[in-house]
């Protein structure tokens, strides 16, 4: 996976794990929201505000339509700033992206910023102009992530994946270029999610991310992959060294096609072979057009035509 794709991880957090990511971060709106209704992802919607406002590839956005346990529709923004540094224009893109969509749509909108900086000072949580008795004022929640070292307790023994991403990333923050620690880090958090129940896809995608954050010289790679076989091996399961052997590793052309595979197959279910073909003969450029199209397509069709 190519390095500036930094946003991808957490989108694939966001497909997969949202209303976990809600249940564990912002519980009381959990609870107001109607479950057993399907969410949806509105990719379309989102390309089309994205295109006027000015987002560059440091925020991972997403935006989702639930509806509450009295029927109401409500469309969900989050933002992730991905790159970990305070950002000057933050919350100002924060309520353009609000009002971008409230006038277009019309809709009952909630914002919500997720940040992974070490900042401990910079919590934009509010946009505000004022002038002349004319006030406008935007508050949303936030949540950052470096708050969660003081409840490591909370994150080891909880069940919910996000725990787990969040875990990955103070873990990649605390070794901060020790490579060894962040293999002694990788290799915990990786066997760690055996033992929580979660399905084989679940390992996987918690895995990418990990896998991400955590990210090893090559030589520490084929140690962590030897001594995940033998886990794995004791296991009786093949989660990640299956995946392994079949190249998903970063940097490489194979690595990037079984990527995109899983991308699609995730999304849109199993690939046609036609498909297949056009992906094991498509360059690390090709690839990266690909994925971005895989956010905002309805079918695997648009993906490819």
């Amino acid at each position: 996976m190519a390095r500036a794709q930094f946003d991808t991880p957490w989108k694939l957090i966001f497909d997969y794990f949202f209303k976990q990511l809600v249940e564990f971060f912002m519980p009381d709106v959990a609870k107001e929201i109607n479950w057993e209704k399907p969410y949806q992802f509105l990719d379309k919607e989102l390309l089309a505000i994205q295109k006027k406002a000015k987002v560059g590839n440091k925020i991972a956005d997403k935006l989702i339509k639930v509806f509450t346990l009295s029927g109401e529709e409500v469309w969900v923004i989050l933002h992730v700033e991905v790159q970990g540094a305070k950002e000057k224009n933050f919350a100002a893109r924060m309520f353009e992206y609000y009002y971008r969509i409230y006038d277009k749509y019309k809709v009952e909108i909630m914002s919500m910023a997720i940040l992974t900086d070490e900042n401990a000072n910079w919590r934009p949580n509010k946009f505000n102009r004022s002038l002349w008795g004319c006030e406008i004022n935007l508050a949303f929640p936030i949540v950052k992530l470096i708050d969660f070292r003081d409840k490591m307790a909370q994150l080891e023994y909880s069940k919910n994946p996000i725990s787990k991403v969040v875990q990955a990333h103070l873990a990649a923050l605390d070794a901060k270029g020790n490579v060894e620690l962040e293999y002694e880090n990788k290799l915990f958090l990786v066997k760690k999610l055996y033992g929580l129940g979660y399905t084989g896809e679940e390992i996987r995608i918690l895995y990418t991310f990990i896998d991400y954050v955590l990210a090893l010289p090559d030589d520490l790679e084929e140690n962590f992959m030897e001594n995940m076989r033998e886990f794995e091996d004791s296991q009786e399961t093949h989660y990640i060294t299956s995946a392994e052997r079949i190249g998903i590793k970063k940097g490489k052309l194979e690595g990037q096609q079984e990527l995109l595979d899983l991308l699609l197959t995730n999304k849109f279910g199993q690939v046609p072979a036609a498909y297949l073909s056009k992906i094991s003969d498509a360059t690390p450029e090709q690839i990266q057009e690909l994925c971005k199209k895989i956010l905002t397509a309805k079918n695997i069709n648009e993906v490819f035509n």
